[in-house]
């Protein structure tokens, strides 16, 4: 059975029987998690999967869990802490309950992939088995074909034989086309690069990148990957500043560590080129990966990569970073399920630490590793407090959070006195996001008999609620911390950031307000944002103009702000999930009017008016040299209610263009060209034509039929076709309609 038909069918059965709301969860999730919108999936999944079970609808509860999985497992590189849900999710998707469910197979793919993450090449053997059963039991039309097809390449792959590996994807690709599903080979492509690569046929590797971007898969997370790739196959052509171009920024991935891997060999490569400094930065972002992957329960992943890190850093003068991933390696190699060439990769980064270690180097006074070396070199029995301390300064300044708290602890455990120590502890404990310990400590501070320790509790108790997103915890315990003149304060403007994230606007005007009345000379920062937000949805304009004026924005005049300031950008979500930026101009502090066209296929946004979050997500240059910045909706201020369609068809030249772009906007509506140079057309009769794909956008209360009668009387005299299907069906022209249809389809638009 077709996954997404049966998706498509059960979606007007679910909106029958009143399942809304679970109808459209099961498209979101998917499009969410396939967008490394992962923070999204996890928000999502727990909700859809009640609603699934309350309605009694098991296939339903497998698709919901499988695509959790998916999020998880294959783009977050979830090992053994996603382990127990995916081995209990192959076992009732094969049950009684969920019998027939066309999604019991990709159970299977994700338990495999789950052994992947804990140690690809140690449990290789034992995924290539159950791939080989699985794909015994389907053929090329099931959707599940080539998932399971990639799983048993990559196990083969991880077995030391990427040409087996290799071979058999073009076994299978053949077994497509032969069933006449020769399309569906790019979802082969991925695992077919990282073969050519590891073979070292990098031109090959180059050309099947190439196509893969251009008919492959085109969600969030696999064009991030295929520029990975590119860097990489760039890096080892010599070509430096291609694969520079190519590279995401780390703030990209860092969400979804199935990219850590690909991304770091493009990294080690860049710098062996010479083409990337080997430096502190590039250190503490191996950390980072490293310490996300130990988290999730992944082994082989981390020990590849600290590996890496641990050359790097001896490379650069830094044996004692070194000696901090080579003691992680031997804690993850004692949990690989098979050791493979662990032991010998142990032992000659030991050796090469040893000589590091012994070798002269120079002083590099304000460098964070230096500060790590003479930290450990320092004796500290003088004063074993500040000892202590600074060393767990050096060490979360470089990312080793865990290896911070261990130092902590010990310190504190001997000396429970040390106010300051116990509050970098914490701090170890929020960056490595060790939970557990994190929990443990506030409960320690709370059951003290010491106030001060009590109250330190409190705080710390907040702060973990607040990041487990238990906004009623957390709330409650700031409200008792307001409670005490010397946390007012401090214990409203933290409420204020968790307010922000429940969108719970009166509550945090109100606690804004209250801090400007404690203090009235706060020196203004991210609480006026806020509260310019906040006072905006509520339409309270004085305390917008007053943040306003303390942030040196003077705005005359009284109620609703609607200005002409600079062009911004402004990053939306549609119903279904998906992100838009659109180009927008700034009418406030935190209010834009959108100036794009959006997505067709959802409700249209043009000329909205937005609430954003003024914290800038980034910025593109607008050609002046000005910066062209870019902002999140917060939510919509007043909806314009315009209706979008498109245009499409054989570029009809420049004259007419102008033509129904006047047509249009006489109609009070917007016309914008989508396509560029590149769009092509083929005639019935095989010639090619230049195409136009455009959008056209009507107010409310505009005559659709006018419109499209007035566009068409524009195009009357053309030889070739430009046609308006959805608007001529919107405007309830049924010929018209069923013209514009067929001539689709014989221009194949």
């Amino acid at each position: 059975m077709d996954i997404w038909q049966w998706v498509h069918d059960i979606d007007p059965e679910l909106r029958r029987g009143g399942h809304v709301r679970l109808a459209d969860l099961i498209r979101r999730i998917p499009a969410a998690t396939v967008d490394d919108h992962h923070d999204r999936v996890d928000a999502l999944a727990p909700e859809a999967l009640a609603l699934a079970k309350a309605a009694g609808l098991p296939w339903v509860e497998v698709f919901v869990r499988h695509w959790h999985l998916q999020s998880r497992v294959l783009h977050r590189c979830q090992g053994d802490m996603a382990l127990g849900e995916a081995v209990a999710l192959v076992d009732y998707a094969h049950g009684e309950a969920a019998r027939g469910c066309p999604q019991a197979v990709c159970t299977v793919q994700d338990l495999a992939a789950c052994y992947s993450q804990v140690d690809g090449p140690g449990w290789a053997r034992e995924r290539a088995d159950v791939s080989r059963e699985t794909l015994a039991r389907i053929d090329p039309t099931w959707p599940c074909f080539t998932c399971i097809s990639c799983e048993y390449a990559g196990a083969l792959r991880e077995q030391g034989d990427p040409q087996a590996s290799l071979d058999f994807l073009d076994a299978q690709q053949k077994q497509l086309v032969t069933a006449g599903l020769g399309r569906e080979r790019t979802s082969l492509l991925p695992e077919r690069i990282s073969c050519l690569i590891a073979l070292g046929r990098t031109d090959d590797a180059l050309a099947a990148c190439e196509d893969a971007i251009a008919n492959g898969r085109r969600d969030e997370s696999q064009r991030r990957a295929r520029q990975i790739d590119l860097a990489r196959i760039y890096a080892r052509l010599g070509r430096g500043e291609d694969a520079l171009r190519h590279l995401p920024v780390p703030t990209d991935i860092l969400p979804t560590p199935s990219h850590y891997e690909p991304y770091t060999d493009a990294l080690v490569h860049l710098v062996r080129l010479g083409a990337r400094p080997n430096d502190v930065e590039l250190g503490r972002l191996l950390q980072r990966f490293i310490a996300r992957l130990q988290l999730n329960g992944s082994h082989r992943l981390p020990f590849d990569i600290a590996a890496a890190a641990a050359d790097l850093a001896i490379q650069r003068g830094s044996p004692e970073v070194a000696a901090l991933h080579l003691a992680a390696m031997k804690r993850l190699a004692a949990r690989l399920n098979r050791p493979g060439s662990a032991p010998e990769r142990l032992a000659a980064i030991r050796l090469s630490l040893e000589t590091a270690l012994a070798a002269p180097r120079d002083e590099r006074p304000d460098d964070p590793e230096e500060r790590l070396r003479r930290r450990l070199a320092a004796d500290g029995s003088a004063d074993p407090s500040e000892h202590a301390r600074l060393h767990a300064v050096a060490l979360l300044q470089l990312g080793f959070a865990r290896e911070a708290a261990d130092l902590l602890e010990r310190h504190v455990d001997a000396h429970p006195e040390d106010d300051d120590a116990v509050q970098l502890l914490e701090m170890a404990y929020r960056d490595g996001e060790d939970d557990d310990r994190h929990r443990a400590l506030g409960e320690r501070l709370l059951a003290s008999p010491d106030p001060a320790k009590q109250r330190h509790g409190r705080w710390v108790c907040a702060r973990r609620h607040a990041r487990a997103r238990d906004w009623d915890a957390a709330n409650r315990l700031l409200e008792q911390l307001a409670a005490d003149p010397a946390d007012a304060l401090a214990a409203r403007l933290a409420h204020v950031s968790n307010a922000r994230q429940q969108a719970d606007w009166p509550t945090l005007l109100r606690l804004v307000d209250e801090a400007l009345a404690l203090q009235p000379d706060l020196p203004p920062g991210a609480h006026d944002w806020d509260r310019m937000v906040a006072a905006t949805l509520l339409g309270a304009w004085d305390r917008v103009r007053h943040s306003a004026a303390r942030l040196a924005m003077e705005i005359e005049g009284e109620g609703p702000i609607d200005l002409r300031w600079e062009l911004c950008r402004i990053r939306l979500e549609h119903p279904n999930g998906k992100r838009q930026d659109l180009y927008a101009a700034r009418t406030g502090p935190v209010t834009a009017r959108l100036l794009q066209i959006s997505r067709i296929d959802q409700p249209q946004r043009l000329f909205d008016q937005v609430v954003f979050d003024a914290r800038p997500l980034g910025s593109i240059d607008d050609g002046d040299g000005q910066p062209v910045y870019l902002y999140a909706e917060v939510e919509p201020l007043h909806r314009a209610g315009y209706r979008a369609f498109s245009i499409d068809g054989v570029h009809p030249g420049e004259a007419v263009l102008g033509d129904l772009r006047r047509v249009v906007q006489a109609h009070r509506g917007s016309f914008q060209v989508q396509s560029g140079d590149a769009y092509r057309l083929t005639s019935p009769a095989g010639e090619e034509r230049p195409g136009l794909y455009a959008f056209a956008a009507f107010a409310p209360d505009t005559d659709l039929r006018v419109a499209s009668d007035a566009l068409a009387a524009v195009v009357a005299g053309l030889a070739d076709p430009l046609v308006w299907p959805e608007l001529a069906a919107a405007a309830g022209d049924d010929a018209r309609t069923e013209q514009h249809r067929e001539l689709a389809r014989a221009w194949a638009l």
